[in-house]
């Protein structure tokens, strides 16, 4: 019987050959992208991740880290009127934080060209307002507490489920994605109290696996903050793993492939964490909820710095990125197939 880290390469390389079809059903409605952890590839995870999805099925993208590096990749330094956290600050706070507005999110194919060809989806940009919000938000929560007041706790987790729904209802999406920040507080307790599902970005690195252990303790754990919350507004349902997403593999490494000691410790590092876990997953062996992205390189320089998702490269193009030439090389075929198989396992 295959290893899990055998099993997760084998699933990678079969992703890669000429007769794999990716399919185009959704095992979940809401995901959110997250890892307490910065740095790890997360929001250009969720600017190609939103490019695919769009592709299949109507989806509402939201950017919910105050750093607003999704909202930049998408809107390329266009402003907007609104942001999440001018709806989501007086369905939490009350009236004297302000009027939600009536539209809060943006065609994506007209804030982004490179979004045009897909299904009709959305995107409600990031505030960057939101470091100040946890503070704001916690004090709301301890004050329905105090008052036992069961019903009011469950609203205000709750409250982002509902204006995700909402819009989603408006605008007939039937997908969300929300980018969350590195912390555990704020907008990123209240993502996962709104998703079905949960996608785990994770560096070949050691800071990133014990990120991940923390982030599959803190959802399994009765005694963690975010199940003692959930036990305060009367229970909620735990979102699942939908995948764990090993990036930037083969950074360590000039070798070709995924198969370099250095990734390969890490993957299986990563997988034994989940196995232990794996009651967080819908598949009967954790190894299937895992996809492998490469280092990027150059594509993913250009791709991040002309705000175009790497399927959307063609290679042979050249692109002058800080007074460098690059050009797209075949790599970018890989990566598109990458990321294809990520977008199957959802």
């Amino acid at each position: 019987m295959a290893s899990g880290l055998d099993k997760i390469i084998e699933n990678h390389d079969h992703s890669l050959a000429d007769d794999w079809m990716a399919s185009s059903s959704r095992r979940y409605s809401r995901y959110c992208v997250s890892n307490l952890r910065g740095g790890i590839g997360k929001s250009t995870l969720s600017f190609n991740l939103s490019y695919m999805l769009s592709r299949s099925s109507s989806t509402l993208v939201v950017d919910l880290c105050p750093q607003r590096n999704l909202t930049e990749s998408i809107m390329r330094g266009q402003n907007s009127p609104v942001n999440i956290g001018s709806v989501l600050r007086p369905k939490v706070l009350g009236p004297a934080f302000g009027v939600p507005p009536e539209e809060i999110s943006h065609r994506l194919a007209s804030v982004n060209q490179n979004f045009l060809g897909g299904k009709k989806s959305y995107f409600i940009a990031g505030d960057s307002g939101l470091f100040a919000f946890p503070s704001s938000l916690y004090q709301q929560l301890q004050q329905a507490v105090i008052a036992n007041n069961t019903s009011a706790v469950k609203n205000i987790l709750f409250s982002l489920k509902e204006i995700l729904e909402d819009e989603m209802d408006d605008k007939k999406c039937s997908t969300a994605l929300m980018d969350c920040s590195p912390f555990y507080a704020g907008a990123t307790h209240l993502a996962w109290c709104a998703s079905d599902a949960i996608i785990i970005p994770v560096r070949v690195d050691v800071h990133s696996i014990d990120s991940l252990e923390l982030t599959l303790k803190m959802l399994s754990d009765k005694d963690s903050d975010f199940n003692i919350w959930a036990k305060r507004a009367g229970g909620m349902p735990t979102p699942k793993v939908a995948a764990i997403v090993m990036t930037m593999v083969g950074a360590r490494s000039h070798k070709k492939g995924v198969k370099d000691l250095a990734s390969r410790m890490y993957v299986e590092r990563a997988y034994k964490i989940a196995a232990q876990y794996a009651h967080l997953f819908d598949y009967d062996d954790p190894a299937d909820a895992f996809a492998i992205t490469d280092d990027f390189m150059s594509a993913g320089r250009i791709s991040g710095s002309e705000c175009i998702p790497i399927p959307q490269l063609q290679v042979g193009q050249f692109k002058t990125i800080n007074g460098k030439r690059l050009q797209v090389n075949k790599s970018q075929i890989k990566y598109k197939r990458e990321l294809e198989y990520l977008t199957d396992i959802l």
